[in-house]
């Protein structure tokens, strides 16, 4: 996962699927943006009554098939605004995307087929097969997203990204 401001600021993580809550940690200083990433699964409970709820839990254990919704939440601790803020996110291994789930206020989101070299919309995204014709991407085929907040984000706030993907 990397978020930059413009190329200024850095932080890295590696995205492999954990099972566990993971903060971002900066390869050197990472600037005002702070990252965490979170990812967990739904927990479905049901009362006496019959009525059920769903809550997010840390994803501790996770049997393929089952989604994991990957929260990314940055917050601005410098005391500028933050301009230019992008979030690039691989897709964890042996997992696929789930279509549609990525989602952020104020954010652009695009999607990458080679490992995020290149970004465009779902729609735009194409992928070339072996004997040199193109077809659509399909989610299977997203190895990274992208996410741009488009305005400023003040001192002091936060904002969040997430999507899902799906254990193989």
């Amino acid at each position: 996962m990397t978020i930059t401001k413009k190329g200024m600021i850095a932080a890295g993580l590696t995205a492999l699927l954990l099972l566990s809550t993971t903060a971002a940690r900066a390869n050197q200083d990472p600037g005002p943006i702070q990252l965490t990433s979170m990812a967990e699964v739904e927990s479905v409970t049901t009362d006496e009554s019959g009525k059920q709820t769903v809550k997010r839990i840390p994803a501790t254990k996770v049997v393929p098939g089952k989604d994991v919704i990957y929260t990314l939440v940055f917050e601005n601790t410098g005391t500028l605004p933050g301009n230019d803020i992008v979030i690039q996110n691989p897709i964890p291994e042996h997992t696929v995307y789930k279509v549609d789930t990525a989602a952020g206020s104020d954010t652009e989101i695009s999607y990458s087929v080679d490992g995020g070299k290149h970004f465009a919309s779902a729609d735009a995204l194409m992928v070339t097969e072996a004997d040199g014709s193109t077809r659509q991407a399909t989610a299977a085929d997203y190895t990274t997203i992208r996410f741009e907040y488009t305005r400023p984000l003040p001192p002091g706030e936060k904002s969040s990204v997430e999507f899902r993907v799906v254990l193989r």
